[in-house]
């Protein structure tokens, strides 16, 4: 059985851009006061790691999962459908207490997604199962939201091959069930 860790990470913007040019549904990670940052390992499929974006996205869709406050608020969202395959050369992990030293609210509030998220790991996981199977469907009404996985896939696997980089180490544990 594969435990997968659940950490918060900056991509690299120019592995986004170079997936961008193939994919426009591929999200900015660039803005101007905080890049947007991914949770991750979401999904293993097919030899590739997938990471979702946290958003300040509140509303409820059924391709995202909608993150909570101790009180019950919504704060943000994970976008399963917009899930991209990373190579791991290309993350770095959120330090929460260097980001802490200079914006401590905005640790803050990292600090609650990232508690949310680990509080929800089992729900995280079945909804990034299941956006995938949509994205990968042409015919599911809601395919047009997603990002093409299968494409991405395809991007990543080239990006791996030109950059000469050895098939990711898999960022998780690997547990045998009795």
């Amino acid at each position: 059985m594969v435990v997968y860790k659940l950490k918060f990470y900056d991509i690299d913007e120019q592995y986004v851009e170079y997936l961008k040019s193939f994919d426009s549904q591929v999200p900015d990670v660039t803005y101007r006061k905080n890049n947007k940052f991914v949770c991750g390992i979401v999904l293993f499929v097919n030899d590739v790691q997938y990471y979702a974006p946290v958003s300040s996205f509140l509303d409820k869709q059924k391709t995202n999962l909608q993150i909570f406050n101790k009180k019950g608020r919504v704060i943000g969202s994970i976008r399963f459908c917009f899930m991209l395959p990373v190579p791991v050369n290309v993350l770095t992990e959120k330090d929460f207490k260097s980001i802490d030293s200079t914006d401590k609210l905005y640790a803050d509030l990292l600090r609650t997604e990232y508690d949310f998220c680990l509080s929800h790991k089992s729900e995280i996981l079945k909804k990034a199962q299941d956006v995938y199977k949509i994205g990968c469907n042409k015919n599911h009404w809601l395919n047009y939201t997603c990002c093409d996985f299968p494409l991405l896939e395809n991007a990543y696997l080239e990006y791996i091959t030109k950059k000469e980089i050895e098939s990711s180490p898999l960022l998780c544990d690997v547990k045998i069930r009795n």
